[in-house]
């Protein structure tokens, strides 16, 4: 009789602490529900009809709260993940604003043209390329009609103006496509090359190392004085101060030229005793 009270009264226990811990876990469960859904976040959305390509300003946005829960990641919950961006597509009044319905604005100089670079068979790209990096180009193509294939670099230090990770064709892979800012006649040269050579790669170019090599040939180009030595340094200040002196002399003896002798003194003293002599020979012939 004692034993049977016994392992009821353990049973109920251990049913009491069961009950206990199951509504503890119930609740925190609930609690957390509730500030799920209590908790909201604000998205972007369209305040009046925007046609496609207009650029966005702060007027054409308004905000909408959604709980937390329902928030997606592709969701602008900033305006400055808006700042300088156009829409893509005509835009609704209350419609949804995501990144995939928006671009950045790009300001391309006159004569040049945005040429996109995306990864294809023949077009590989050998590093990861974001925005703000310059690449070399390098085509393989048909250089004559033999079918000799030449390699080459076509363009160098292309800017980069904008990058995304893409899917690539009947792969279950993504890679990096780029824009590159060109000029018309480098955009033609590159358009045809995507379309008729054999392989175009594109690397990326150490920016460091190009400042450098910038900079060192501005050093280059600029003209250096060169040292004399003191042995020569010391020839050449003699040689200039002989050189004034011989100046110095040749103004003095401008400036005092000698005096020329008198008209009856031309004649030279000693040549008279010859002239007598000539003279007494003749009266002697006489």
């Amino acid at each position: 009789m004692i034993s049977a009270k016994r392992k009821a009264f353990i049973f109920l226990t251990i049913a009491f602490l069961l009950a206990i811990l199951t509504g503890w876990f119930i609740n925190s469960q609930v609690s957390e529900a509730k500030e799920l859904m209590g908790q909201s976040v604000k998205v972007a959305v369209a305040k009046k009809d925007v046609s496609a390509y207009t650029e966005i300003t702060p007027d054409m946005i308004d905000w909408l709260s959604i709980p937390k829960s329902s928030a997606v990641s592709s969701f602008l919950t900033s305006e400055k993940e808006m700042e300088e961006h156009l829409f893509i597509v005509n835009m609704k009044k209350g419609d949804l604003i995501t990144r995939n319905l928006i671009r950045s604005r790009v300001d391309i100089p006159e004569g040049y043209r945005i040429v996109w670079l995306n990864p294809t068979e023949n077009v590989i790209m050998d590093q990861e390329i974001f925005v703000g990096d310059k690449v070399d180009i390098i085509a393989s193509y048909k250089s004559d009609n033999e079918g000799k294939i030449e390699t080459k670099r076509i363009m160098n230090n292309i800017d980069v103006i904008q990058s995304e990770s893409v899917q690539l064709e009947d792969k279950n892979q993504t890679g990096m496509a780029i824009k590159v800012s060109l000029t018309i006649q480098q955009a033609e040269q590159l358009i045809h090359m995507q379309n008729t050579a054999d392989q175009i790669r594109v690397l990326r170019v150490n920016q460091l190392e190009s400042n450098n090599n910038e900079i060192d040939s501005e050093n280059n180009n600029e003209e250096v004085p060169v040292q004399e030595e003191p042995v020569n340094q010391e020839i050449k200040e003699n040689k200039e101060v002989k050189e004034k002196t011989e100046v110095k002399e040749k103004t003095e003896v401008k400036d005092n030229p000698p005096a020329k002798p008198a008209n009856n003194e031309k004649e030279n003293p000693a040549k008279k005793p010859a002239k007598e002599e000539k003279k007494q020979e003749k009266d002697d012939k006489k």
